[in-house]
């Protein structure tokens, strides 16, 4: 295949990214002629960031999915992120005084990587005030994401963290959709999908909730809070 095509190919899925969506149409081939990045493939299972490395690049993977998990000293891994394409890995650590990552960054399929250096983010955040604004906006919601994570698990039981997140999510209303499938709240909780599932009947059985699906009535509040 022409190599031109396939850079062309690849610089284009650029745009699909969070990231670099918001990058006005007249500023796009302009945009690319600045950017300077690389492809890079990987099989699952493969590692594209290790925790501790430093963080010397931005990543956007363009083609499967990958997730991200912190490790102590004893050895216990935690699961921090699910990410499927078009999405950024590890965005938040690249200008970090301290730029070594606290995650691992690991293919849960094949993958295929947007690798884009740091002075060129550098150059494109001076240059292009959209993709700044969107960048400077994704860290700072990852922030707010990672504060929550980590809320989450100080909560030592699956019905304190389901209790919690139902609240959050009801933002004060008796009946509201979750946002969220049932799979991605099990990878937030850091448990597995089966046991939420159980849980959440249990309290659907005891009257607390009602749930339809993604659907849910809060009939005892006070029940719920005085679960965290």
């Amino acid at each position: 295949m022409n190599p031109d095509y396939l850079y062309s190919m690849n610089s284009q899925m650029i745009f699909q990214c969070p990231l670099c969506s918001s990058v006005p149409d007249n500023q796009r081939d302009e945009f690319i002629n600045d950017l300077q990045f690389s492809v890079r493939e990987y099989e699952k299972d493969d590692v594209i960031v290790t925790q501790g490395s430093l963080s010397e690049t931005l990543f956007i993977l363009i083609k499967g999915e990958v997730s991200t998990e912190m490790s102590d000293e004893k050895g216990d891994f935690m699961q921090i992120e699910y990410i499927k394409a078009p999405n950024p890995i590890a965005t938040g650590f690249i200008f970090a005084a301290d730029n070594r990552s606290p995650v691992s960054a690991t293919c849960q399929s094949s993958c295929k990587v947007i690798a884009i250096p740091k002075d060129n983010v550098y150059l494109l955040m001076r240059k292009y005030e959209s993709f700044m604004h969107t960048f400077l906006s994704y860290i700072s919601n990852k922030v707010f994401f990672l504060s929550e994570k980590l809320r989450l698990v100080s909560l030592r039981t699956i019905r304190a963290k389901l209790a919690y997140y139902l609240l959050k999510e009801s933002e004060g209303q008796k009946v509201f959709q979750l946002k969220t499938s049932r799979e991605d709240m099990a990878r937030l909780f850091s448990v597995s999908r089966p046991a939420l599932v159980k849980v959440m009947m249990e309290m659907a059985e005891e009257g607390v909730i009602d749930v339809e699906r993604r659907n849910i009535r809060i009939n005892d509040r006070a029940a719920l809070q005085n679960l965290f």
